[in-house]
């Protein structure tokens, strides 16, 4: 059962074909971490709150979205660790670019003053662009299967 994983993983020398091989490093190293950080970001919501949110919506929402954060993130990261899983990972990273950029529309809107949490609005929007690539990638790699499908 673990050869079978390892053989499915994208660790595993033969799942990135030679024509894609410049993406290794960011398919094999980048984006798991990016969900393993993700992943983290969840558990730490969960454990600790967050005194923004808290503020805006309330401690039991605020574990709620973190224990949502978390699922979604764990999704991303299968998805990008298990080449197979691709619609499992379109479906994460989208949830997970929404959920983001939910917590900034929130910060934006609802945080009195706006001014002093600018910096996390940042810090937040830093991390969307590999994310909304990643799902770039996911899409181009769905019209290349299209493709194949139709020449088949």
């Amino acid at each position: 059962m673990l050869r079978r994983l390892w053989r499915a993983s994208i660790w595993h020398p033969a799942t990135i074909p030679p024509d894609e091989w410049k993406y290794r490093n960011l398919k094999r190293v980048w984006l798991p971490l990016y969900d393993l950080i993700a992943v983290f970001a969840g558990v730490q919501a969960v454990a600790f709150g967050s005194e923004l949110l808290n503020r805006i919506f309330g401690p039991a929402a605020v574990d709620l979205l973190g224990c949502l954060f978390t699922a979604t993130a764990v999704v991303c990261l299968l998805g990008v660790s298990f080449p197979s899983l691709w619609r499992v990972e379109i479906v994460g990273k989208v949830m997970l670019v929404g959920m983001v950029a939910g917590y900034v529309t929130a910060i934006l809107f609802f945080s009195r003053p706006p001014g002093p949490s600018l910096f996390v609005v940042g810090m937040l929007a830093f991390g969307l662009p590999l994310a909304m690539f990643r799902l770039n990638l996911l899409g181009e790699e769905l019209k290349e299967r299209g493709a194949r499908a139709v020449v088949e």
